[in-house]
């Protein structure tokens, strides 16, 4: 990403093909969050499943992110980035 250029403003983390969440995806899953909190770079979820959601809530990773950047589908996570940029 550091070679691309300009950083984001915005890191959008498409997730409609995982069906489940175990510890180490999990964990992965909050080492990108603390990364992009550290680079100033706001992270929202895209396609979270309920059993996945269910996952997020209890670890309370929902809490850290923020329910608003737990998206349905990506429609919902491009106007979500939208409104954190403006």
């Amino acid at each position: 990403m550091k070679n691309m250029g300009d950083k984001p403003k915005v890191r959008i983390i498409r997730m409609r093909k995982v069906s489940f969440m175990d510890s180490t995806g999990l964990h992965n899953l909050e080492s990108l969050f603390r990364l992009s909190k550290a680079e100033n770079i706001h992270m929202i979820l895209s396609g979270v499943n309920e059993d996945v959601h269910k996952v997020l809530t209890k670890s309370s990773f929902e809490q850290k992110i923020g329910s608003e950047n737990i998206c349905s589908n990506i429609n919902k996570a491009v106007k979500r980035a939208g409104a954190v940029t403006m």
